[in-house]
């Protein structure tokens, strides 16, 4: 059977407006997993909200399935964009980049004796 060039999910219909955890996402995965197409477009035309944690885990799922199918996320409102974006600039932090911070003890006797000179 020959793969189909590109297929679209709507994902209001197949999922929910309000998209507001990851379990909602493992859902996504099994019914793309099912689809005989390389290029798949999540349409999120009439979803409302995603919640950061359906963000991450649908950015993981694209991450995941990025060799099998190339996954894109269409018609997103201005709070979904914004979400998935954030999420996606969060994941490219790597933690050598995050802040490191090293913590000193400190004798609360030198500090008084400083204040007082």
């Amino acid at each position: 059977m020959k793969k189909s060039k590109k297929v679209s999910i709507d994902i209001a219909n197949l999922l929910a407006s309000i998209i507001s955890s990851r379990d909602i996402i493992n859902i996504l995965e099994k019914f793309i997993k099912k689809i005989d197409a390389k290029t798949i477009d999540l349409d999120f035309t009439d979803v409302k909200f995603v919640s950061r944690s359906a963000a991450h885990a649908l950015s993981l799922l694209k991450d995941k399935l990025r060799t099998k199918k190339d996954i894109s996320f269409i018609n997103t409102n201005k709070d979904v964009t914004e979400m998935l974006r954030v999420v996606a600039a969060n994941r490219m932090v790597s933690k050598s980049q995050k802040p490191q911070f090293s913590l000193e003890k400190i004798n609360i006797n030198s500090l008084l004796k400083e204040s007082l000179t």
